[in-house]
């Protein structure tokens, strides 16, 4: 059967990723991408892409290798057509949160598949999977025709989270067709390995029902298939023969590409093994590399089998590990280009071997090349972004100039800019080890003309410390009786002395610029721009209730507003210009708006849209302070799957629009924030940052 070949089309110089394509059918505004890169990095000539999110898998078309295609643990599919140079996202149609394996069609290099899961599946990989875990109408089998443009779900599956070498589907390229080909198989963790003959539109269980497996391998030359976890099938997963190794788990796989017979694996603290008789006997060859190191993932050249590639799950550290000689021996990475957070790499989040050069492979986080055979890698992945914003006061403003600016941010602490985000510096905080690590929530600048005082915290997700800088984040001070989880910063915009917190259950003031603080019991949500003594916060009442009060003098004294709202308020915001007028962001309520007496409520009848499991869970709320009228609302459904993006108001909140546009529709937003400047849109995401300018028609 003749094969179906494709020519890659490879991005302009103009496109690196920066921007999603809009097919005809769409419209709305065109954000625009702000990745995080250094001046030296711009120097070179690189758009920046710090990735930020974890990349569990990384694929390239043997077919057409500048075709290359990585899975996000919460930003499902980036696709690159020049070879792993420039990354564009494409996750149109996945309701999932991630990705956690990807593959490309041997035949059709137009075709791919995925597997979808959620960014809270279980790391406990037990049979069956807790229900909890994953969702059916979001997570499981998904196959794109283009290219990773539009995505559609075949079957619905499980896959539990789990740094392995998730490579969950193979294929049968002698049933080629022409959309690929129609036997594919697929490793779930509730149903075992399936099997579809066509094209994904009926599934057959074959083989163990009953296992957590890392990886199904398919032998092109004999058809024989291999699963890390029990064993071998050379009748297309009738029956099985035992080809485990002495220990489990199997990490990673990878299959000799001319001997049938001669697999590796990497079984984690116990190193690499080799099986040269189909599995029945294994040998241990780890001469090289270091022990008590959990190797979880494993690749061989196709072009060169004694070339391979060995990854490791550990902080830090000279991974991958080559080799040279059939893996006979290990060799260390010699150097590794720090990324926007540095060299070190968190965990083995991808690891793929060039299909016709065996001294090129690339590995994640963030995206590095070698052509070197292992020795030296170099940064290789613009446009892949994933630092997130938690919330509204995520971004502190320099008061004095637009262009400087502090992001603060979950997971990897702070980076400035000081050119609008064109380039930036990282500065984190000292690493909290007890709390969990360097995630940094917020922040807010002392408005103070050349003040270079900043106010945040620093700790875990849910647990941090008050910190303070007074050089824009290159050295901290961090309080360690100030532990809390604070979700809100405010420096009163009249008087300077007076600094405020909001925590989630409470608050807390300063009347000396943040030298000491005094606690409040009321969760800070707001501050009124206007007059800095007025304040709002956020009390739950009953059962999915809560209740908006305000305080007049600094938070001594709690007056409510306007009733109860029906559902739990997650986020408020104020207009700068009057204090009576307030935006509520809540849980399946939709938005709320205080007109002075009483709140109203916004749904469907005024334009904002359910997501696709039928929610209306909006958490983040942003007003306009150049344009009190302008209001901003963003959905989040993220235990679940994909939410619909981020609304706006251009009259105060009656009516609503979804300008999701090139981001949609399929959108979770984290954070919404708008520039005290010029109105400019800030938009946080599980794929970077994005921007907006206000709209011109108001």
């Amino acid at each position: 059967m003749r094969k179906r070949t494709t020519r890659p089309t490879a991005l302009s110089s103009t496109a690196l990723g920066l921007c999603l394509c809009l097919s005809a059918a769409e419209s709305g505004p065109v954000w625009k991408y702000v990745p995080l890169r250094t001046a030296a990095q711009k120097a070179r000539g690189m758009a920046g892409g710090e990735m930020g999110q974890m990349g569990f898998t990384l694929a390239i078309c043997r077919q057409a290798p500048r075709l290359m295609a990585m899975g996000i643990d919460t930003a499902a599919v980036y696709l690159s057509e020049d070879g792993g140079r420039n990354w564009t996202l494409r996750r149109r149609g996945i309701l999932s949160n991630g990705v956690q394996s990807i593959a490309f069609d041997p035949v059709n290099s137009h075709v791919l598949w995925a597997a979808g899961l959620r960014s809270a599946a279980g790391t406990k990989r037990t049979f069956p999977p807790d229900p909890k875990y994953w969702d059916r109408q979001a997570d499981g089998i998904y196959r794109s025709d283009d290219l990773g443009r539009h995505w559609r779900l075949v079957r619905n599956a499980a896959f539990l989270r789990g740094h392995a070498q998730n490579e969950y589907f193979a294929f049968d390229p002698q049933t080629a067709g022409k959309s690929g080909c129609m036997t594919v198989y697929a490793l779930t963790h509730d149903a075992g390995l399936l099997r579809t003959r066509d094209g994904g539109r009926t599934w057959k269980q074959v083989g163990p029902r009953k296992i957590i497996g890392n990886a199904v391998l398919r032998d092109g030359r004999t058809g024989r298939l291999w699963l890390a976890a029990d064993g071998r099938s050379d009748d297309g997963g009738a029956t099985w023969t035992e080809a485990a190794p002495p220990f489990r788990p199997v990490l990673g796989l990878a299959l000799h590409p001319r001997e049938a017979d001669t697999a590796w694996t990497a079984l984690g603290k116990h190193g690499v093994w080799v099986t040269r008789d189909g599995g029945a006997t294994w040998k241990k060859t780890s001469t090289g590399l270091p022990g008590s190191v959990t190797w979880v993932r494993i690749s061989v050249s196709p072009a060169d089998p004694s070339r391979l590639y060995v990854e490791a799950n550990l902080w830090g550290g000279p991974w991958p590990y080559w080799s040279n000689d059939g893996a006979a021996t290990w060799h260390r990475t010699e150097s590794r280009e720090p990324g926007f957070y540095g060299a070190g790499i968190y965990f083995a989040e991808g690891l793929a071997v060039h299909p016709r050069d065996p001294l090129t492979a690339f590995h994640l986080f963030p995206v590095r090349r070698t052509t070197d055979g292992g020795r030296t890698w170099r940064l290789f992945g613009n446009g892949v972004s994933g630092s997130r914003r938690s919330a509204r006061t995520s971004i502190a403003f320099r008061p004095d100039d637009p262009k400087k600016m502090a992001f603060f941010f979950t997971d990897h602490g702070c980076a400035v800019t000081e050119d609008g985000g064109d380039t930036w510096e990282y500065r984190s905080a000292p690493r909290q080890k007890d709390l969990g690590a360097k995630t940094m929530p917020g922040g807010a600048y002392d408005p103070t003309p050349g003040s270079r005082t900043i106010i945040s915290a620093v700790g875990g997700w849910s647990r941090q410390r008050l910190c303070i800088t007074h050089d824009d984040g290159r050295t901290w001070k961090v309080w360690q009786d100030m532990v809390d989880d604070y979700v809100f910063f405010a420096w009163h915009p009249q008087d300077p002395r007076v600094v405020y917190a909001g925590t989630r259950t409470g608050g807390l003031r300063s009347g000396d610029g943040g030298k000491t603080w005094k606690r409040f019991d009321r969760p800070l949500r707001a501050m009124f721009a206007g007059n800095g003594d007025v304040l709002y916060a956020v009390t739950a009442v009953g059962r999915g209730q809560s209740r908006v009060e305000r305080s007049l003098d600094r938070g001594e004294t709690w007056h409510s507003l306007g009733g109860v709202i029906p559902y739990g308020v997650v986020e408020i915001d104020v207009s700068p210009r009057d204090p009576d007028r307030v935006y509520a962001a809540t849980f399946y309520g939709g938005v709320y708006v205080f007109d002075g007496k009483t709140w109203s409520a916004r749904g469907e009848s005024a334009g904002l849209e359910k997501d696709a499991f039928g929610a209306m869970i909006f958490q983040r709320i942003a007003v306009d302070p150049v344009h009190p009228e302008v209001v901003y609302a963003g959905q989040n459904h993220c235990w679940r799957g994909a939410a619909r993006g981020v609304f706006r108001s251009t009259d105060g909140g009656r009516t609503w629009r979804n300008i999701s546009g090139n981001l949609g529709p399929d959108l979770t937003v984290w954070a919404i924030t708008v520039s005290p400047h010029d109105g400019t849109v800030w938009l946080g995401t599980d794929y970077g940052n994005w921007r907006l300018a206000a709209p011109r028609n108001k």
